[in-house]
């Protein structure tokens, strides 16, 4: 029997009936399991957002290589086959779970505004911070892959060895999936407005690529392969000819970006992080500090695991008024987010992103939650909103020493700023976008976030938030968890987590379950078109939640759960591609 019948079983008698992974059957008709692949391993696995990634990253680990070297050759890949949201033009956010330390590390790598930026520089052009080179922040993607190689790679897999195999893909190109199809046709329109990422249309066809259809990029390809071959490809791209070209690039384009700014980049590492260890028995979930926005995310698993402790007999499936707590739970969680911001540039966001794991704050939101829907003003918020972030990739890692990473790394919107460098090949980021701009009230009235105001060297605010649970008795990890697609990172992300170590779902069942999705501003959940209409009606008519649809293109996760049986890992049917987990 395969692994899909194994843990979700669908019987019909009138309605359809699904048996989840403890053998818990429901009454509602929730949707049949996808097509995604679970795969389980032995000694160590990765999952991403596409095979080719994964398998790059796999044959790494097979080699000796840790859970550093195998994410960073995995992200390389990403970068060329995730060009839509992905690649040396942005940046990253990493958690690193060291079992010899029982230790987790984070690593900031993400973007940062130039020196030239100021908070009103978008007041009257919001189009300068989506579109063309004024829209890119510092790029960090680099920068990070270097510094969390020297400090925590294996020492047994050589730097060129992690580029490499993506000059291969980049030059001798790779097939389209489906979810890129679609994104160039939604990009089309700027692919032939702005000349620099014209080559985007197929000359042979005078269209955007297909599905299917081998996309190459040979200018990308040169210059992974300077870098691959490169003794410090930091000072080569941020200190010498490169930052020198790409800054006249940048000046050229009406872009801020200068020479100087390339030469002031600094990754962050944090090795004090934000973490919760009270939440399950012997678990701690870690994760970095803002931007970061793991402080969120684990406040709603904390919130659910207390609600519903070990041994525990509720059914996620069969009892609306879970669902319901958990959408109270985001409302709170999602409140708190309006009030965080790059903590080097806001006084309090170190302390009250700590202040959100603590035992105490966990027992305030219980303790105001009610068996119906509130007011807004009771969630403990402002009337401000975040910024909403785009599209993104994820890469998890679990190793055979026992090492964790989880990181996500973006270009912000898709394509970025739809502009690149046409001598290196890089797509740049539209990180800018992600800040907030005085006075620049969101469709739903509510005003921007004043500790997201752009600061030079500030980094936005992100919903990225890779995430390591591991038991601090036995330093073992128990899951590699991350996603990608803006806001919703946090909502799927917490969804994955409660489902499987709360509700003992099989990881592919809580990553396949249909998305709910609450950010306080507004007060509206998002659900996906599979979740069972039944439950909607109670959750609407008895505990008063309010209802939209949402796509299916947001909240992507990549998801590893060790159990008894191995190590289970598996990604997200909604990013429409060829993803298969790797490991041995």
């Amino acid at each position: 029997m395969g692994i899909t019948a194994k843990f979700v079983l669908l019987c019909f008698f009138g309605i359809f009936c699904l048996t989840t992974a403890d053998g818990r059957s429901s009454k509602y008709d929730w949707p049949p399991p996808s097509g995604s692949v679970e795969k389980r391993f032995a000694r160590a696995a990765i999952t991403t957002d596409n095979a080719a990634c994964s398998d790059i990253g796999g044959k790494v680990l097979k080699k000796g290589g840790n859970a550093i070297d195998a994410a960073i050759a995995a992200m390389f890949c990403i970068g060329v086959v995730n060009p839509q949201s992905s690649g040396l033009g942005g940046g990253f956010l990493l958690t690193f779970y060291s079992k010899n330390r029982g230790q987790c590390m984070s690593i900031d790598a993400r973007e940062s505004a130039p020196a030239a930026a100021s908070r009103n520089m978008f007041i009257n052009d919001t189009d300068a911070s989506k579109y063309g080179f004024t829209a890119a922040g510092v790029p960090g993607e680099l920068a990070g892959y270097w510094h969390a190689y020297k400090r925590y790679g294996s020492g047994k897999v050589e730097w060129k060895e992690l580029v490499l195999p993506s000059v291969k893909l980049a030059r001798y190109g790779h097939p389209v999936s489906e979810y890129l199809d679609y994104v160039m046709r939604v990009k089309e329109r700027h692919f032939r407005l702005f000349p620099s990422v014209r080559h985007w249309i197929n000359p042979a066809t005078n269209q955007t690529y297909k599905e299917g259809e081998i996309l190459r990029r040979p200018t990308l390809a040169r210059t992974l392969e300077r870098i691959a071959h490169s003794s410090d490809p930091v000072q080569l791209f941020y200190h010498g000819e490169m930052a020198r070209v790409m800054a006249d690039e940048f000046k050229e384009g009406g872009g801020f970006i200068t020479e100087k700014d390339f030469a002031s980049y600094k990754v962050r590492e944090h090795t004090d992080l934000v973490a919760n260890s009270h939440f399950r028995d012997s678990l701690t979930m870690c994760g970095g500090p803002p931007p970061s926005s793991f402080a969120v995310t684990q406040l709603i698993v904390s919130v659910m695991s207390k609600l519903y402790p070990e041994g525990h007999k509720h059914n996620i499936y069969d009892e609306p008024l879970v669902l319901h707590k958990y959408i109270e739970a985001m409302k709170f969680a999602y409140a708190q987010r309006t009030l965080l911001g790059d903590h080097d540039f806001v006084d309090d966001a170190l302390s009250r992103s700590q202040n959100l794991t603590a035992p105490a704050y966990t027992d305030w939101v219980i303790r105001r939650m009610k068996d119906h829907a509130q007011p807004s003003k009771n969630y403990g918020g402002i009337a401000q909103y975040q910024t909403p972030d785009h599209g993104t990739s994820h890469v998890s890692v679990l190793d055979e020493y026992g090492n964790g990473v989880s990181a996500t790394t973006t270009i912000n919107r898709w394509f970025g700023a739809a502009v690149e460098s046409k001598a290196y090949g890089i797509l740049w980021n539209d990180e800018m976008d992600d800040f907030s701009t005085p006075g620049m009230e969101n469709g739903f009235g509510f005003a921007p976030s004043e500790t997201n105001f752009i600061e030079p060297g500030k980094r936005p605010m992100s919903s990225m938030s890779p995430m390591i649970i591991f038991d601090h008795l036995t330093k073992n990890v128990k899951m590699v968890i991350g996603g990608s697609g803006g806001s919703k990172i946090i909502s799927a992300l917490a969804k994955a987590i409660v489902r499987t170590l709360i509700f003992k779902d099989s990881v592919k069942n809580a990553i396949d379950a249909p998305m709910i999705h609450n950010q306080f501003t507004p007060d509206i959940t998002q659900l996906d078109d599979q979740f069972p209409k039944e439950v909607k009606a109670i959750l609407e008519n008895q505990f008063s939640q309010k209802f939209r649809n949402t796509t299916g293109f947001e909240g992507i996760i990549q998801g590893i759960e060790t159990r008894e049986d191995g190590i289970h890992a598996c990604g997200d049917y909604r990013r429409r591609t060829d993803q298969v987990p790797s490991g041995f």
